[in-house]
């Protein structure tokens, strides 16, 4: 039930912005550095479109002998594209992913149809896809908005583009073609979690949508409503304040479109799961002010594992409001809600047998009858976009986020090679609250011959808690195989939950960053963040059981070089704190917070995005305090070090043919630690972890594509003493894809195969925990577009 603090609250912010309504046309709020020269027009139109990771369509007659001025400043995209065509007498259009240019209309001849717009235009320039460019524009938390090319740490994205080829349905998928990842969930499980660089992503403070904060604990957020994810590689203490340091993965909300347009898609995927989704998006209103992008999706039938089922539903709302030529608002809305029946949520524990027993098939139900996992998310953000000078813009942005989760299920502890087990059986619920309020202002100014892009800002975010007082824990309920369907059976939800609150997290934070540009050559990031960090928990009295306080400085320094305007070097240092950990009830010191963990991380990379090739190398070191329980008690003690090469790159073989992939090489281990840990492996960590893709147009056949891809990750321990490992495991994907005209609308049809030779794995899925591998899944969808 929507509680109405959750309406009242976006509803005031987005009645108060009404109120500065004006009547002039606004920008794009994203804007980057742009420096083009003078030059022929046709040139600056082809770099701006690479810049922006956009494709330009342009007849070559109206770029035919003129030239542009030279641009430079910060700018959004519409801004350099007026500039460039100032006094031209042409105009563009900004549709998606596209630009196209084409003859302005003359005074009383009305604006030119869309048909006669598009029927005049010819490709001469691709940026190719707008997430695969490193050139786009992406929220860098307290950097600002600037280029991936020109931020001095490892950025990957996922765009819906890719997502629709090939078919995925979950953020481990997205990503599976970067080297640096590694599954660590199920799609139907707990939450389809992954690590980076061997460390996983902060539940609390590593996800966000739009650089907001959201809590993804358990979580498996829908990707229909999403332009594209970027993945923020290592510590982002300084750009997004506490977390764990394995990175940061933001969702990027689908915006309103400059024309009207919609599609609907119907997909099947096996077993038996159906699913329906509308994306429709458009403007109206006097000189189109107003924007809307609806997404709504719907997903039920049965997985893959026998007695398997799932439910899920999503609806999105983006709206913004051009309120002046400077000055836009926004609200958006996200409500998802997922019910998984008698699939695997929780890998099995191998703690006890230390051994790793065979492989499973995946299809086995291993959960009793009654199990299942439920969430209810609502995500409501409402911002304020101002440009205030030519080279400055402030925006402010609020959130409330509502998260609703309740399960039953079992844990199975298996005891022997064979696979007998015993299972426990736990009832909870709980609810999350987060709150967050952020302001920030960009700009640029000179000194004499240096130049700075000024970045600063507040920001409050409140997460509280809301824990389960007659919650129900079984410690053994029977026993099984894990090689055959589970016999036994859990009764369901207890009759009541009652909720008390069981913490509060709050964090205000002040920061401020300067990119000093030297030359178009050099320059030098310099930063720091402000955090107070105040948690208390609580018992089901409401007496506070411990308090942890904090307010620590984080900085963060780099050095940029760059060779050609299309590449980038650079080395950074960065650190970053997380809350330490509570000890468990039975530890000496149970119930007593520790101090933060602090991490330390450096890097050495570069950047290169050409139209025929690109890619991105990185050598990093990232050290972080040690936590864990010896003798009786939980200690920080030592460091945990994670060192290695990240290298992802793209490649036109032809120019049909495209080659993606990359290379991880991870050495993570123990160091000025105690004698039993020192020079150990961290568990979970591979040595090596490979990925590559291939994607061909085909020529013989308009619209047809095809994609062939592998992902190989490595053995890896199971525990610290490193007494067993988990076996490596190599696993293929294929896809086609047929776009063709039907009675004038375009339709796209597409098939997915994810482990393509039916492959039986184990996944890491914690210390002593391992998940089953999916088998292999057929996925089809059909595409119209209006």
């Amino acid at each position: 039930m929507f509680h109405p603090r959750f309406l009242l609250a976006p509803l005031a912010v987005a009645l108060t912005l009404a109120g500065f309504a004006g009547t002039a046309v606004a920008q794009s709020a994203a804007a980057s550095h742009i420096a083009l020269p003078a030059q022929p027009l046709g040139n600056a139109l082809n770099e701006l479109a690479r810049q922006a990771g956009l494709q330009l369509m342009v007849h070559p007659d109206l770029v035919a002998g003129r030239q542009a001025p030279a641009v430079a400043g910060t700018l959004t995209v519409r801004e350099a594209l007026d500039r460039l065509l100032s006094g031209s007498g042409l105009a563009a259009d900004i549709r998606g992913s596209e630009v196209i240019v084409r003859r302005a209309p003359q005074p009383g001849a009305g604006k030119p149809a869309a048909d006669t717009t598009l029927a005049a235009v010819a490709v001469t320039a691709r940026g190719g896809s707008p997430a695969a460019s490193l050139k786009r524009v992406a929220s860098a938390g307290a950097l600002g908005s600037r280029s991936v090319l020109d931020t001095p740490f490892s950025v990957s994205s996922v765009g819906s583009e890719e997502i629709e080829e090939r078919l995925v349905t979950s953020v481990e998928q997205a990503f599976r073609y970067d080297a640096s990842t590694q599954q660590t969930g199920g799609e139907y499980g707990q939450s389809a979690s992954f690590s980076v660089r061997g460390l996983g992503l902060d539940t609390s403070n590593g996800f966000k949508v739009d650089g907001l904060p959201m809590d993804a604990w358990g979580n498996t957020m829908p990707l229909e409503p999403f332009e594209r994810i970027d993945l923020l590689k290592g510590l982002s203490g300084f750009m997004h304040g506490f977390g764990a340091p394995g990175g940061i993965a933001n969702y990027v909300m689908k915006r309103p479109t400059e024309d009207s347009r919609a599609s609907l898609t119907v997909g099947y995927k096996s077993d038996s799961l159906w699913s329906e989704a509308l994306d429709a998006g458009g403007r109206f209103g006097e000189d189109g002010r107003f924007g809307y992008r609806v997404n709504v999706a719907h997903e039920e039938g049965d997985t893959y594992v026998n007695r398997g089922e799932l439910r899920r539903t999503v609806a999105s709302l983006a709206l913004d409001a051009r309120l002046t030529r400077d000055l836009t608002a926004t609200f958006d809305v996200i409500h998802a809600d997922r019910l998984s029946t008698g699939n695997n949520f929780w890998g099995v524990s191998v703690g006890a047998l230390q051994a790793i027993p065979s492989t499973v098939d995946p299809d086995i139900a291993t959960q009793p009858e009654g199990s299942y996992y439920n969430t209810d998310n609502r995500i409501f953000t409402a911002g304020l976009q101002w440009r205030f000078a030519p080279d400055w813009r402030a925006n402010v942005s609020w959130r409330t986020t509502h998260r609703d989760i309740d399960y039953h299920y079992s844990t199975l502890y298996v005891s022997d090679r064979a696979g007998n087990y015993t299972a426990d059986a736990s009832s909870y619920r709980f609810v999350t609250e987060f709150d967050a309020l952020q302001a920030m202002v960009e700009g640029e100014v000179r000194t004499g011959s240096i130049g700075h892009q000024l970045t600063f800002g507040a920001s409050r975010q409140e997460l509280t808690t809301r824990s389960d007082s007659e919650s129900t824990y079984v410690g053994n309920i029977g026993a099984g195989n894990i090689h055959a369907d589970s016999t036994l059976a859990i009764s369901g939800k207890a009759a009541s939950h009652r909720l008390y609150k069981g913490s509060s997290i709050k964090q205000t934070a002040l920061f401020v960053s300067d990119t000093i540009r030297f030359s178009e050559r050099w320059s030098l990031i310099a930063g720091a963040r402000y955090t107070e960090f105040d948690q208390t928990n609580l018992n089901r009295t409401g007496a506070a059981t411990a308090r942890y306080k904090r307010d620590p400085v984080t900085p963060t320094l780099a050095l940029l070089f760059k060779p050609t305007a299309d590449s980038t070097a650079y080395v950074s240092a960065v650190e970053s704190l997380e809350r330490g950990g509570t000890p468990r009830v039975g530890l000496a010191n149970a119930n007593i917070p520790l101090g933060p963990i602090k991490s330390r991380q450096y890097e050495i990379g570069y950047k290169v995005d050409r139209p025929a090739w690109g890619g991105t190398v990185a050598l990093f070191r990232l050290d972080r305090t040690a936590e864990y329980e010896r003798a009786n008690y939980l200690v920080q003690d030592g460091v945990t070090r994670y060192e290695g090469i990240d290298l992802n790159a793209r490649l036109r073989v032809v120019s049909d043919l495209w080659l993606t992939g990359g290379v991880m090489l991870l050495e993570s281990t123990y160091i000025e630690n105690n004698a039993g840990l020192e020079d150990q492996r961290t568990t979970g960590t591979p040595h090596l972890q490979a990925a590559l893709r291939a994607d061909w147009q085909v020529a013989a056949v308009r619209g047809l594509s095809l994609s062939l891809g592998g992902k190989h990750v490595g053995s890896s321990m199971m525990n610290t003493a490193n007494s067993y490992a988990i076996a490596a495991y190599t696993v293929f994907d294929a896809g086609v894809n047929y776009a063709l005209p039907v009675a004038g609308r375009d339709v796209t049809f597409t098939a997915a195969i994810q482990n393509l030779a039916d492959r039986e794995y184990w996944v890491y899925n914690g210390a002593n925990y391992l998940m089953p591998g999916a088998p292999r899944t057929l996925s089809l969808a059909a595409r119209v577009a209006f």
